[in-house]
């Protein structure tokens, strides 16, 4: 299964991914970042999804599923942490066994994108990493898409347009 995370105020870039994408996929949008959409999947879902943020374009998609068949857990990347981004395979009924907060700010969702996936990464124990290269000191340029000055993450499987690369003061 495949979950994508947005908010309300950005079906443009919702519309972008799910074009690209090609497969069915669960969305969540509310305002409540990241570990909002990981909070209501442990809520409602009981298969292990694979959760991508609304600014990913997906080249190809097979990867995906191969993933979700070969491994338990999966950090799309492990920049700056393993879950760094958030993204990656979940399992619903590991996440009903820790405490999901919810933030309220930019700067405490990033807070957590360091501690939080800490906290699951422990219980899970082996997480395997998708794209170890796929990185912000490997990004090869910058664009403005949708208003925003986006770092541009890309390999052979994904584009990834991030808002936040600690360039902005919370």
């Amino acid at each position: 299964m495949i979950l994508i995370g947005t908010t309300p105020d950005r079906s443009y870039w919702l519309k972008d991914c799910i074009n690209s994408l090609k497969e069915p996929c669960v969305i969540v949008s509310d305002f409540n970042f990241e570990l909002g959409k990981l909070h209501w999947a442990s809520k409602h879902l009981d298969e292990r999804f694979f959760f991508f943020q609304d600014s990913v374009i997906f080249k190809q998609s097979n990867w995906i599923f191969d993933l979700l068949k070969n491994y338990e857990h999966v950090s799309l990347t492990a920049d700056p942490v393993i879950y760094g981004t958030y993204m990656g395979i979940y399992d619903p009924k590991i996440l009903r066994e820790i405490e999901i907060p919810i933030p309220k700010s930019k700067k405490e969702s990033i807070n957590y994108e360091l501690t939080w996936t800490d906290t699951y990464v422990k219980k899970v124990g082996s997480v395997h990493v998708a794209f170890p290269d796929l990185t912000d000191s490997n990004a090869k340029r910058k664009e403005v898409k949708y208003g925003r000055e986006n770092l541009v993450l890309e390999n052979d499987y994904l584009i990834k347009c991030k808002g936040d690369w600690g360039q902005i003061v919370h």
